[in-house]
């Protein structure tokens, strides 16, 4: 396994040494139930909160994509980038003229390196499947999300076309 704590001072060594100023990091944590996220950023009490899917911690697949994640998250936290709107973007583009990586919205297993996914641990019926209209990729759920519920709100993350609900 990557040691999460030293992968994360070096990214935030990075952004700094970019010129970046991150807001406060109070925890960065290794998220064992994500499926369909690599990363999260959330504010908490006294600063951001980071939590990292713990596939990208295990050494059988590329530190780029632990490296790539934990810079996209970091860059949330700097004022003005919670969302990936302009001011988002200028900080990724900043991170690409420095060092030459492409920090993106959304990535692939592929973009990421990742070649090696845990099992799931559960074993719970697929109630619920959205399918991009463009792609034709496929998101599968066992329970209602808001996706689920109002695909219209949401975009495809590999080629940002829109999600249809196919199967209840």
């Amino acid at each position: 396994m990557y040691n999460l704590n030293n992968a994360f001072r070096s990214c935030l060594d990075m952004v700094v040494n970019a010129g970046i100023n991150p807001g406060k990091i109070v925890e960065v944590i290794p998220n064992t139930r994500a499926k369909s996220r690599w990363g999260q950023c959330k504010r908490v009490s006294g600063g951001y909160s980071i939590n990292i899917n713990v596939d990208l911690l295990d050494e059988r697949n590329d530190y780029k994509g632990l490296e790539n994640t934990l810079i996209h998250e970091i860059l949330h936290t700097v004022d003005g980038c919670m969302n990936h709107g302009p001011n988002w973007k200028r900080a990724a583009d900043r991170i690409k003229t420095v060092y030459g990586l492409e920090i993106k919205r959304a990535n692939s297993k592929e973009d990421k390196g990742v070649t090696y996914k845990r099992e799931p641990t559960r074993n719970e019926p697929v109630k619920y499947v959205l399918k991009c209209l463009d792609c034709g990729h496929e998101y599968q759920y066992q329970r209602a999300a808001k996706a689920v519920k109002f695909p219209e709100r949401f975009r495809c993350g590999h080629c940002q076309g829109r999600l249809e609900l196919i199967k209840l």
